[in-house]
């Protein structure tokens, strides 16, 4: 990776472009490339006062000036950043303050109510909080630095040294360090930039927590083209038509959950988002009628499809969408420029359809800790691949379409059953639905139940039932279907299929055992 960019040059970028310009705009305050900088720069200064030179910065905040810009201050103060979701609950912060070894911190008032703990987890901790006379100040004998705005001090990164690192769900409960390198992401943003026309008159929304690596994709590529990164807060991402068209939003990321959920509900009509050029899903399986819905809506955009586990850095491949009725879900495409891939199936690389394994200049090295990074990683053709866990299989033009989750997998009185497959075809007996099918513990074994997600879902429970029966083996059949007007949705805005399957289970008066 030594001829990649460091991360915050890529903000630098943006800088030389449009100095001027709107960085970022969150609510009625906004910050220009030229002040963004300064600020960044004199807390990256603050964070280096008393002699103290840390390395590992946890960004305690909310969607706010503190979380962007003090992201971008660590970058500058030559540290490791690390988010932390204030609305997480404070023993998940704390956990992740003592796996990443964080020796400062930067709050808002948000994170605030956590600092005293969350502190407790890393001590000895240098605090920064720009704003502190809004809230009630740090754990006795925290040292709290306000910011230098005469200091300056260059960073020492090199592309092999940590950006950032994001915390994920673990299978044993706790949560997981996924480290990514400055060359990881600049590769992922030297890969994906080509793809659009990005530009300083561009306005991005900025849906997600830092926590969600999508939102690395909305920072980035806004602050590297030296665009407008505007933020919504979680009420105007649930229903964005208004903002959207107040603030010109011209590039929009977006989950598929989220996307249905509109859908589901009738919150967007035809043409209702004529300013919307480029959008971009990620996260989950796209259906090709939320592409179709959305695309009505916003008749001007181009629609892009990504794929990509959190430690292959944001997203390893893509697919431009174009109208195809009756195709189902939308196929993930081709990797980025500089990736390869192998299928796995049976031990064996080479099928057409398997276990999607990826290596190339986005692969991170490793978890945060190694005991994590048992049985994720392939030796093959002399190099190591990260190992998806995702099935995917490969068309003869070279596109590759998603299958489902290997651990998605289910055996129903001794047959193999892929969710995925129960769910697509839910889809397709109740056109204008989603779907989420779950196995769940039953009399005599685990039982297949769908939730059917739609507005007029309950009066169609009937007819679909008996189209799946024309449709599916009997062992595929979900044993229950429900009706949900609209799907519980997580933090991320993807549906939270935990909650379905614990509403599942209180339907069926089922005890569940604890979800990894």
């Amino acid at each position: 990776m030594s001829g990649a960019k460091l991360l915050h040059h890529w903000f630098l970028d943006g800088l030389a472009r449009n100095p001027r310009g709107t960085a970022l705009r969150i609510n009625d305050r906004s910050w220009t490339y030229a002040e963004a900088d300064r600020t960044a720069r004199s807390w990256a200064a603050a964070l280096h006062s008393g002699g103290r030179a840390p390395r590992r910065v946890g960004v305690l905040a909310a969607k706010s000036e503190e979380s962007l810009l003090g992201f971008l201050a660590a970058l500058y103060a030559g540290c490791t950043a690390v988010p932390l979701n204030p609305e997480y609950p404070v023993g998940r912060n704390r956990d992740i303050a003592a796996a990443a070894g964080l020796d400062a911190l930067i709050v808002d008032p948000s994170g605030a109510a956590q600092l005293d703990e969350v502190a407790a987890a890393a001590p000895p901790l240098v605090t920064l909080a720009p704003r502190l006379g809004e809230w009630s100040g740090p754990r006795p004998g925290t040292p709290v630095l306000m910011p230098d705005p005469a200091g300056d001090r260059p960073p020492a990164q090199g592309p092999d040294s940590l950006a950032y690192i994001l915390f994920t769900s673990g299978s044993t409960g706790r949560p997981k360090g996924v480290p990514i390198r400055h060359g990881n992401v600049s590769a992922f943003l030297a890969a994906s930039l080509p793809r659009y026309d990005f530009g300083p008159d561009d306005v991005f929304g900025q849906v997600y927590e830092l926590t969600f690596d999508l939102s690395m994709f909305e920072v980035w590529c806004a602050w590297s083209s030296g665009a407008c990164l505007t933020v919504l807060n979680r009420l105007q991402a649930l229903n964005p038509g208004r903002y959207i068209r107040a603030h010109g939003i011209t590039v929009w990321t977006s989950t598929p959950s989220l996307v249905a959920a509109l859908r589901t509900r009738g919150l967007l009509g035809g043409n209702s988002l004529p300013s919307v050029r480029h959008t971009v899903f990620c996260g989950e399986p796209l259906p090709e009628e939320s592409a179709a819905y959305w695309s009505a809506a916003a008749p001007g955009t181009s629609i892009d499809n990504l794929y990509g586990p959190t430690e292959l850095t944001i997203a390893c491949t893509a697919y431009h969408w174009v109208p195809s009725p009756g195709s189902g879900t939308v196929p993930i495409g081709e990797p980025n420029t500089g990736l390869r891939y192998v299928l796995l199936d049976d031990g064996q690389v080479g099928a057409d359809t398997g276990e999607l394994c990826v290596t190339g200049p986005q692969m991170f090295d490793g978890y945060l800790d190694p005991a994590n990074d048992t049985d994720r990683f392939l030796t093959h053709d002399g190099q190591r691949w990260y190992r998806t866990g995702d099935r995917v299989r490969r068309t003869p033009d070279g596109t590759l379409v998603h299958l489902g989750r290997d651990d998605g997998q289910v055996k129903i009185h001794g047959y193999r059953v892929e969710l995925s497959e129960v769910e697509e075809a839910v889809r397709a007996c109740a056109p204008g639905t989603e779907a989420v099918v779950l196995a769940v513990p039953g009399a005599a074994g685990p039982v297949l139940a769908a939730f059917v997600i739609g507005d007029d879902a309950a009066g169609r429970l009937t007819g679909t039932a008996q189209d799946l029966a024309h449709r599916l083996p009997p062992y595929m059949l979900p044993a229950h279907l429900w009706a949900l007007a609209d799907p519980p949705l997580n933090p991320n805005g993807k549906t939270d299929r935990l909650r379905l399957r614990e509403e599942a289970a209180r339907r069926l008066g089922r005890n569940l055992a604890p979800a990894s």
